[in-house]
């Protein structure tokens, strides 16, 4: 009886578990419903983050090479374009006048998660569209302020490394290893956004976790797809000739999809973990 139980439960039973979960919630339509909000965040999101942390030198640059890690080449070229065409024609006043207006165009995609996560933890949306506006726009805010974090600890660290290396002669070491911790931080952080998303975001009570196994499985995730996504464009870029000029948009818009769907499996993880 014991053995019958163990294998059950074990992980085959538990991958089958969040197969039927996925499709009863129809998490590859929300996914779908999240790549586009998140297309219409994305933007907004990061002219706020440029401008925001605009008085550091090489800050924007940052931003965008670290978002060039996980994203197709193509996608990427999108994205630094539109950045450098707002922030260029900017007048100077977003921070000051039309912030709001950006966070809460910004603060879109995770309204959509918001809603999404209530399906995938099999609640209903019982509180008010101000206190789920609020709490997308703080999250968003949380987002934000985990970015600058990241940004501020790579910069300075790469600063005191190269300081480092001078003083101890350790030129070739310390590259690799400033360049291994700031995958580590990228990827600390990265779970620590999903963290909060994933607590925060249903309209559930929850206990607090630093580590859960769907966030886990979400930085891997995400990763892991990102990579094969890139290697398959390399080697069947048929969506140019498809699409024409509206292939790295396309592209884009697929890697945000495969970005929402993981996000939503690392959610129906932790849902049913809960259920346990």
């Amino acid at each position: 009886m014991t053995t019958n139980k163990t294998r059950s439960s074990g992980p085959l039973h538990f991958a089958i578990n969040i197969w039927q979960r996925a499709n009863d919630h129809n998490i590859f339509g929300a996914a779908a419903e999240l790549a586009y909000y998140f297309m219409l965040a994305l933007f907004p999101m990061l002219i706020f983050l440029t401008n925001l942390v605009g008085s550091l030198p090489g800050a924007r640059e940052s931003i965008l090479n670290a978002l060039s890690r996980i994203m197709p080449s193509d996608a990427t070229g999108i994205v630094r374009a539109a950045v450098d065409d707002a922030v260029s024609h900017s007048s100077g006043g977003l921070i000051s006048i039309g912030i709001l207006g950006t966070i809460w165009a910004a603060s879109a995609g995770v309204s959509a998660l918001t809603s999404t996560l209530n399906t995938v933890f099999d609640v209903k949306e019982t509180r008010s569209y101000w206190k789920v506006k609020t709490i997308s726009v703080t999250l968003t805010l949380a987002q934000s302020l985990l970015v600058v974090i990241g940004i501020v600890l790579v910069m300075f660290g790469d600063r005191f490394g190269t300081w480092v290396a001078g003083r101890l002669d350790l030129g070739a070491a310390m590259k690799v290893g400033l360049a291994a911790l700031n995958y580590i931080v990228g990827l600390v952080l990265l779970l620590a956004a999903l963290q909060v998303i994933y607590y925060f975001g249903p309209n559930t009570k929850q206990k607090w976790r630093w580590i859960t196994p769907g966030g886990v499985f979400a930085v891997l995730a995400m990763i892991a797809v990102s990579v094969m996504f890139s290697i398959y464009l390399r080697f069947a870029p048929s969506y140019s000739a498809t699409y024409g000029s509206l292939g790295a948009v396309v592209v884009l818009m697929l890697w945000l999809y495969l970005m929402g769907l993981v996000i939503m499996v690392g959610a129906e993880i932790n849902s049913l973990r809960g259920k346990d």
